[in-house]
Parts: C-alpha cells; structure tokens; sequence
C-alpha cells in the first residue's frame, strides 16, 4: 500500500512536536528505534539547541540550554513504511514538515543555513541589568569602584559603566560578570 515511501537514501526530515517536548521526543525515538530494531534506518535524531547564559544582577551565572527552533526536532533517516511509522506515531510528534502522508526531505541548502545559524548562535548572553543601575566593579583593576551603566552589548557580554576616576567620570567597558548591582 505504501510501497512509494521506501528509499534506500538517507536524508534528513523535520519533525514538529509539542512546544517543549523536543528532547523528550529524540529520547523517545532513541528508545523506539532500539525498541524496533530501526537503527539502520533512524540513523540520527538533533534538537538544535544553543547554550543561553544569563547574568543574575549578583554576578552569578546561569546556563541553559534553548531551542533554536521551538517545536521542530531533525531526523535523519532511511525512509521505509516501519520507520516512517514509527516516527509518526511517537508521542508528542504531530507531524513531518512537508505533506503528511508523503514525509519530504530537507533540501541541502536548508541544511547549510542551519548550521551556519548554529554556528553564529553557538551562545548567547542575558543578563537583567539596565541602562541606569548603579553597579560595584568587582575585578582588579576598577574593585569596588561604583559606576553607572551607560551602554549594555548582549551579544559581546559587554557592558559600559561610567567610573568616577580622578573627579570625571570615564567609560569603563567591562564584563557582564564582572559588576554586582549595588543596593
């Protein structure tokens, strides 16, 4: 009946999921595949993900891990009427990108503008700081010198904070955790 599906090529498909069961779903695929004996043809299952580290205004860093494509996971596999079956049919999986009943490739173009995406996104840096909080230095050589912040870069993990050096006041660039928020 479903004879077309079958290929002999590898390829990768994508998959949408429920928002926030990426991970969930490639470890239920892992497990499946195992479980059916598909490893020769669910060959790899990627959630594109980046590290996010965000800087709490004591200085303390938190690193997390976030999806670059909320609700989409990548399956490389050999399509044949089992495999696709039971990529369908795991929970969380709603559907393959493309059509539902015929699952299509991502073409190759598509797979370079993700991993130049991954690749330019591999961190990203937050922090809850603010133009206009007072902050206290806390590295050598501006320690426990005050300042303002007067610029904020989250992408460098940069900040600019007005230090009061010899009566003027003189832009000091510094690192998200390098400054604690003064109270």
């Amino acid at each position: 009946m479903f004879s077309s599906l079958a290929t002999n090529k590898e390829e990768w498909y994508v998959i949408r999921v429920i928002s926030w069961t990426e991970e969930n779903v490639r470890q239920s695929l892992l497990q499946r595949r195992e479980t059916f004996s598909l490893e020769d043809y669910i060959l790899e299952i990627f959630v594109p993900t980046h590290d996010s580290i965000s800087v709490k205004a004591s200085g303390e860093k938190v690193k997390k891990k976030k999806n670059i494509f909320p609700w989409y996971i990548l399956v490389k596999m050999i399509v044949t009427n089992e495999s696709w079956y039971i990529v369908r049919n795991t929970p969380n999986v709603t559907w393959f990108l493309g059509a539902w009943t015929v699952p299509v490739p991502v073409r190759w173009e598509e797979l370079d503008k993700l991993k130049w995406v991954l690749s330019e996104k591999s961190e990203e840096y937050k922090t809850n700081l603010k133009l206009g909080d007072f902050v206290t230095i806390s590295t050598w050589p501006f320690e426990g010198s005050e300042g303002k912040v007067i610029e904020i870069n989250e992408e460098k993990w940069l900040l600019k904070v007005n230090v009061n050096l010899l009566g003027r006041d003189t832009p000091v660039e510094l690192d998200f955790a390098n400054v604690k928020v003064k109270k």
